[in-house]
């Protein structure tokens, strides 16, 4: 990144950071709360990702150098800190490869007609992103703006076809009481906070970074409400006959494939080009910024590692779950947000803020009070600990 930024490029980056493979889950994982529980999340959830964001900000700028993440915790919280930091990360980005390839799977599986099964479909997927992770990736990193186009045109297409053939009442179904169940893919699909630390460090301003961080996450808003809107409208919620929310769920489909059963034609293709480009792009990032960490690793305790290691420790892991489960896109989503986000986005930035100000550090401080800080805390902690109590089977 150079020096300095435009606050316009510092939201499209942090925008472009944010939407990725998580829009693909949303409706999905709707499929029994219905839309309006689930708008509401998305939109809570912006507020709440925004103050997160400030929060690294105000942080990052008290620092007077741009520190990342890991740094920041191990400075403020000690090794517990930058531990805890470092698993939140593991298990959202480990989280995240095994999802897209079991999402890879199911677009190979789709667009072959039932001719690829599954399984093979996850391992052609895994060989195409393991080879451009391991050789191709200064390649990805110039065409990614492009991509990302690519996928806002193809995303646009997708949500102008589908729109006159909503159904209201598909729209208006709701449980409130299955509001919580979205929260982890909701988060997972706000992620992008890792990018902050470069940008604040390059804007400075923090007018600027003000706008930068809450335009950078209003604009996935809009979008997620709009995507979401038209496949819950299109696609019914259960089905006995046909493709329905539930039914993709329990697959561990993407949301493009029973949208484009619903409809037909170009959609079919369209939609499964949108989502191999969405999780492709999510994939070679996450894979990158893990392989460069164990790679640090390795360089800061004078051991070096072969590259070819590196890549296996990253791929060969998530390979190996998503085999075992197939239908694991939307519940890796699920687990990676809630537990992965939820630490290193959520309660950790808030710890390191209490932290920053007890020093008495007023270079930038975020609206909200005292109060505020322990409001995010709080929701990030509850969403863990109702996920929580559905692994262990606490909650029917």
């Amino acid at each position: 990144m150079s020096q300095s930024i435009s606050t316009l490029k510092g939201i499209f980056l942090f925008s472009s950071t944010i939407i990725g493979a998580g829009i693909l889950a949303l409706p999905i994982v709707a499929s029994h709360a219905g839309l309006p529980p689930l708008a509401a999340m998305i939109v809570v959830m912006a507020v709440v990702s925004t103050f997160s964001g400030l929060y690294i900000a105000e942080s990052v700028l008290a620092a007077h150098e741009p520190l990342h993440l890991p740094t920041l915790a191990e400075r403020h919280l000690g090794v517990w800190g930058i531990t805890a930091m470092l698993f939140g990360i593991v298990i959202y980005t480990y989280g995240a490869l095994v999802g897209y390839l079991a999402v890879g799977g199911q677009i190979f599986f789709t667009l072959s007609g039932g001719a690829i099964p599954v399984w093979l479909g996850t391992l052609i997927y895994f060989v195409v992103t393991a080879v451009i992770l391991h050789r191709g990736v200064l390649l990805v990193s110039r065409v990614n703006t492009y991509l990302m186009y690519v996928m806002l045109i193809l995303l646009g297409i997708l949500i102008a076809m589908a729109a006159p053939v909503i159904q209201t009442p598909f729209l208006l179904r709701s449980d409130w009481s299955s509001a919580f169940d979205v929260f982890g893919v909701v988060l997972f699909a706000y992620l992008g906070h890792s990018v902050l630390p470069s940008i604040a460090s390059n804007l400075g301003n923090k007018k600027r970074i003000v706008m930068v961080v809450s335009l950078g996450i209003a604009l996935p808003c809009i979008l997620y409400l709009l995507w979401s809107t038209v496949v819950i409208g299109v696609v019914p919620a259960v089905s006995e006959t046909g493709n329905s929310l539930a039914t993709a769920q329990a697959a561990g489909q993407p949301a493009t494939i029973p949208l484009g059963f619903m409809i037909g034609g170009s959609v079919i293709v369209l939609g499964n080009v949108f989502a191999a480009l969405s999780t492709l792009t999510s994939y070679i990032g996450f894979g990158v910024s893990l392989k460069d960490s164990y790679g640090d690793l390795a360089r800061q305790k004078r051991r070096p590692v072969p590259e070819i290691v590196l890549t296996g420790l990253v791929v060969v892991p998530p390979l190996l779950l998503a085999l075992l489960n197939p239908g694991s896109f939307e519940k890796c989503l699920d687990i990676a947000g809630t537990f992965g986000g939820g630490l290193f986005v959520g309660i950790l930035p808030v710890l390191i803020v209490m932290k920053v100000r007890q020093h008495g550090s007023r270079e930038f401080t975020t609206r909200g009070g005292t109060i505020i800080p322990y409001i995010v805390l709080s929701v990030y902690a509850l969403g863990i600990l109702y996920a929580t109590a559905k692994l262990i089977g606490a909650l029917k």
